[in-house]
């Protein structure tokens, strides 16, 4: 850890098939760029078996054994000498928030709910920044989405002439929707000669490979509305989205007026619209190179080395001199 700084940084996040992996790969590519810029964090976590490989040089991992409680998680961030502590809970419990404050530690929310807890700084992750946000300060907008380094400084995506492969990706919650969506792809394979990769949820409790590869490989990305449409975006890959879940449907909204892809909710006639958006899809290069285009030109990768440079040199000073 940088002596000069005031204090530790703790994050706590975890992942799994209620709840996806987008928390955790934000927040582990959080903790790689307080490495990289000389804050070795701590990582907390109820779920040790869904942390993605390589996290542990980076962080000190700590896995929680027991109920979370504010007294047991306060206890065990000051006896760290913990200055600042970086929340991605899918729920986030109000008055755990308020026990930690309470204590002196600073605390940041990653993601767009609060669920009535009052941290000391929102930071959400969307693809526009907000017109307006809640009474507390927030970090909003493209240039602070947390994705891993990998995704940094990518070159221009080349786009065919006629698009052939299909990444269907809807992230690590089982849905119904996947069955629905194969045989759509079934259908027009046969027409178009698709190659189609499909990424079902693991059916072991673990990080499943990183999706960049895939997503440069293909032409066309049929993706939930998390963490992957930020991946997408910084490689290029037009998309069509299909949030599955509620917290997903501000983003999913988000990728048409940005040019990025288009939108098929589930619903009635979902394989039918969902058809007919790759049948006008795949032949149209030029709409495709557009999307490509907006995406690159939106997300940079950058956005956790950002996000990590404003805490440790303001967040944490600015707790420091307040104490």
């Amino acid at each position: 850890m940088n002596p000069s700084l005031p204090g530790r940084t703790a994050i706590r996040a975890d992942g799994g098939g209620e709840i996806g992996l987008g928390h955790v790969m934000r927040c582990s590519a959080l903790a790689g760029a307080f490495n990289a810029l000389g804050q070795r964090p701590l990582f907390i976590t109820a779920t040790p078996e869904y942390l993605p490989a390589g996290l542990d040089a980076v962080a000190d991992i700590r896995c929680l054994d027991g109920d979370e409680t504010g007294a047991s998680l306060t206890g065990y961030l000051a006896s760290a000498g913990t200055a600042l502590l970086v929340g991605d809970w899918q729920q986030v419990d109000a008055a755990l928030v308020a026990a930690v404050r309470a204590s002196g530690i600073l605390t940041v929310l990653v993601g767009g709910r609060t669920d009535g807890a009052t941290p000391d700084l929102l930071i959400r992750q969307t693809l526009v920044a907000s017109a307006s946000g809640p009474a507390i300060p927030v970090l909003d907008g493209p240039e602070v989405l947390l994705l891993h380094p990998d995704y940094a400084g990518l070159p221009p995506r080349e786009i065919a002439p006629q698009a052939r492969r299909v990444l269907v990706s809807l992230g690590g919650t089982d849905t119904p929707l996947l069955g629905t969506i194969e045989h759509v792809l079934d259908r027009l394979s046969i027409a178009h000669g698709l190659q189609v990769e499909i990424r079902r949820p693991a059916a072991r409790p673990g990080m499943p490979p990183r999706l960049r590869p895939a997503l440069e490989k293909a032409d066309i990305g049929i993706l939930a509305g998390g963490t992957t449409l930020h991946e997408a975006a910084a490689t290029g890959l037009p998309v069509i989205c299909v949030p599955i879940a509620g917290n997903q449907a501000e983003r999913a909204g988000q990728v048409e007026p940005l040019g990025l892809g288009l939108t098929i909710a589930p619903g009635e006639a979902f394989d039918e619209r969902l058809s007919a958006a790759l049948e006008a899809l795949i032949p149209d290069a030029e709409r495709r190179g557009a999307m490509a285009r907006a995406g690159q030109a939106l997300v940079d990768g950058r956005g956790a080395e950002r996000v990590a440079r404003q805490l440790i040199e303001r967040v944490l000073p600015a707790g420091a001199a307040m104490q």
